[in-house]
């Protein structure tokens, strides 16, 4: 079980010699004053959730409207006549905010103040679409995003003294495989006794990643969902398990339901996946209780709209709209994250904050029928489960009617195999589509270290 935030073991750095009562330093008050915050908002109804979230847009729009040039100087960016408040209506008759045009106006949407005490730092996006995209955000959203993690943390059971492995992008200097520190979760500052973190490059072959794994002996492991099926297939083709293992956390990429199962069956932990972006934190995180996500409504307000622009109902699919609340540096008002997400019922856990059901992921990775219409729920997993030859897969659709399927085997496939694999796609995607089998060494991962299983070249309409 994790150690509460006050914790009677945890450093105290600014009274070292006090055990008990624990005396906390600045940061690490401040971290869990908004935990404690977040633990009892969690379980307000949606519609007090929903009124709060509008109050902070009000302010929001209150800022843009006098401090950042982008909504000041551009007509009909802002609702008019609006002072000091906002309802429903009157946020949905604000634009959109594209990624093409926060890219463009990076200048005017940067703030021209900020409080005294909350300071501006840049970030990068991994640029999945090959053109990563800076982001402006501050100290204090650095602190609601360190609240909000505490919340994962103790919503999935994490031990912060666990030893934790992670596999993916590197953040370090190049020359090196493996960086090592002392102690992961430092944002929290002495908060908690930690365990070690040693992170590997995901660009590394899967064969040194397992025996990274096999030497570090890690309580956690957090990695990207296609990684992540790499190392399950290596574990299981070896017959082994890591022992010390006790979850699983996935990221960055979409998800496919299936995954969850083959990480309980292969090393007989449970896998627990996150939904976020670097523009705005965590968005969506998986509910202690169930697969499906609960959307952090306190940081982010969240739309899922349909092609029309309208809400999505649940069992709904559309497009993921995002506003950061607290995003003073950089205000991006209804930004299109180009994702898209199905709308779930309200959970049965009882928690207020709305259901994301499935993540789907970007508009390439969603299949487009001759007519036009877009198929969200394309799973691979399904066509390729059963074929211990395939490595690795890729598919791609070419046009309307064509879809190049690139794979990496271990052997050649039989043609019961091919046939296997045309086949099942056909009963996902329908008997229009002209299915052909390209054969390759490997599938190279994107600059940021994730991999896209299906790619859409079908150019349509925004």
């Amino acid at each position: 079980m994790m150690p509460s935030p006050n914790d009677g073991n945890a450093k105290h750095p600014t009274s070292p010699d006090f055990a008990f009562p624990p005396v906390l330093g600045l940061l690490e008050a401040q971290i869990v004053s908004m935990y404690r915050q977040l633990e009892s908002s969690q379980w307000w109804p949606a519609d007090k959730l929903r009124r709060w979230q509008f109050e902070q847009a009000a302010r929001l729009v209150g800022h843009a409207r006098q401090h950042v040039p982008f909504y000041a100087e551009t007509p009909g960016r802002l609702p008019s006549g609006v002072e000091g408040a906002i309802d429903e209506n009157a946020w949905r008759s604000l634009p959109i905010l594209t990624k093409e045009e926060v890219r463009a106006e990076i200048a005017r949407l940067k703030s021209r103040w900020l409080p005294l005490d909350v300071k501006m730092r840049s970030d990068w996006t991994t640029g999945s679409s090959g053109q990563p995209l800076e982001v402006l955000t501050t100290s204090t959203s650095a602190l609601l995003f360190r609240a909000n993690k505490l919340r994962l943390l103790r919503w999935h059971g994490y031990d912060p003294r666990g030893k934790v492995c992670e596999i993916r992008r590197p953040f370090w200097e190049a020359g090196s495989l493996i960086h090592r520190m002392p102690y992961w979760e430092r944002p929290f500052g002495n908060l908690f006794p930690t365990g070690q973190q040693v992170t590997m490059d995901i660009f590394s072959k899967i064969e040194a990643q397992v025996h990274f794994l096999e030497t570090e002996a890690p309580q956690y492991l957090l990695t990207y969902p296609s990684n992540l099926r790499l190392l399950l297939r290596a574990f299981r083709g070896a017959g082994k398990r890591l022992p010390t293992l006790r979850l699983v956390r996935t990221m960055s990429e979409r998800l496919e339901p299936d995954l969850r199962r083959e990480c309980q069956d292969t090393l007989g932990v449970p896998l627990v996946d996150c939904y976020g972006a670097q523009e705005a934190g965590y968005i969506a995180i998986q509910c202690p209780e169930h697969d499906h996500y609960h959307i952090q409504s306190e940081m982010n307000l969240v739309e899922v709209l349909g092609e029309d622009g309208a809400p999505c109902q649940p069992g709904e699919t559309g497009r993921v709209v995002i506003t950061p609340l607290h995003a003073l540096a950089m205000p991006l008002l209804r930004y299109e994250l180009g994702d898209y997400a199905e709308v779930g019922e309200p959970c049965s856990c009882g928690r207020g904050l709305p259901v994301l059901r499935q993540i789907y992921g970007r508009k390439k990775e969603t299949l487009t029928l001759p007519s036009g219409e877009r198929r969200y729920s394309v799973f691979l997993s399904k066509v390729f489960d059963s074929l211990r030859a395939v490595i690795q897969y890729q598919v791609i659709q070419k046009s309307l009617t064509a879809l190049e399927v690139r794979i990496v085997a271990e052997r050649p496939l039989e043609k019961t195999e091919s046939d296997q694999i045309i086949h099942g796609l056909a009963a996902q995607v329908g008997p229009e589509f002209e299915v052909r089998l390209v054969f390759v060494d490997r599938i190279p991962r994107l600059p940021g270290g994730k991999h896209m299983d299906f790619v859409s070249e079908v150019e349509t309409p925004p």
